[in-house]
């Protein structure tokens, strides 16, 4: 929930550097490289153990380009599509966590579990279309379902690995891989050396922390003690967060339908909360990841 929250505020802050004339793919290099020297320094500073086996490496790196992918893909959609329509197929992710936990890990579907990821569903799509609906088009649905996988993916990796190693470490080769590979498509010194204002700076660096490192942090280290799909279906408060966000900073107003949509994400996560939960704390909680 906390991950969720800071992702939600986030997004008004990118909005604001959306509206400065910043590039979306530039500001995805600037976040993952910012991102991971900033945490590099930090887990240095504070001597953390940052090697890992070399076993690890090549899975660490895969969870990484999950994480950019789901970021890239997102953003593409936006491009493609709209914000709205972006928002509500990215938060389709829960859906396919569920039904791999499932298939795979033979994770029970409750009734409680399905009636909530339907009323999360249903309130995603009134609170980011309200009574206008969303406007989709072929490859902005396609680019928006495999943003939703990607970050199921994400999820599920990011799970099997806290197994191995530490939260932290685990988001610092993600962040790194991930910073490698989208410096292939966008130069970092041509994305730092534009001439910003101090304020954009100032952006950069929320976005780096806040929107970043303490949100992906939390997210890891909630998956120690709750299921993937547990896991993503809290992430679906973040567009409650960001619609909220928007109103208080950026003067933007919901009708009733996407209010509605928003008490609908709230109770749906209420809902898993209390009861799945429950069962989650029963089950065997991982081990401590090793120093």
């Amino acid at each position: 929930m906390g991950a969720a929250t800071l992702w939600g505020i986030s997004g008004v802050v990118a909005k604001s550097l959306f509206n400065r004339r910043i590039e979306p793919w530039t500001l995805i290099e600037i976040r993952l490289t910012a991102s991971f020297a900033t945490l590099l320094v930090i887990l240095a500073l504070r001597r953390h153990p940052l090697r890992v086996s070399r076993s690890l490496v090549g899975r660490l790196v895969v969870l990484g380009l999950a994480m950019t992918a789901s970021q890239f893909s997102y953003y593409l959609t936006i491009s493609l599509t709209d914000v709205s329509t972006a928002l509500f197929l990215q938060y389709t992710g829960p859906v396919f966590v569920t039904l791999y936990a499932w298939a795979v890990t033979r994770e029970t579907i409750t009734p409680m579990r399905g009636g909530a990821i339907l009323l999360a569903l249903a309130g995603a799509y009134f609170l980011v279309a309200g009574r206008e609906g969303i406007r989709m088009q072929p490859l902005g649905l396609l680019t928006g379902s495999f943003s939703a996988i990607a970050f199921g993916v994400y999820a599920i990796l990011a799970r099997a690995r806290i197994r191995q190693v530490d939260s932290w470490t685990v988001l610092l080769y993600a962040l790194g891989s991930g910073a490698v590979a989208w410096s292939l498509i966008v130069q970092p010194w041509k994305a730092y050396l534009s001439g910003y204002a101090p304020v954009e700076w100032l952006l950069f660096g929320f976005i780096a922390i806040f929107a970043t490192i303490l949100p992906f942090g939390l997210f890891l280290y909630g998956l120690r003690h709750i299921t993937p799909s547990l896991a993503s279906l809290t992430a679906t408060l973040e567009p409650v967060v960001g619609s909220a966000a928007a109103m208080a900073l950026l003067h933007e107003t919901l009708g009733a339908v996407q209010i509605a949509g928003g008490l609908a994400i709230v109770a749906a996560v209420s809902l898993i909360q209390t009861t799945d939960l429950s069962v989650a704390r029963r089950e065997e909680l991982l081990p401590p990841a090793p120093d």
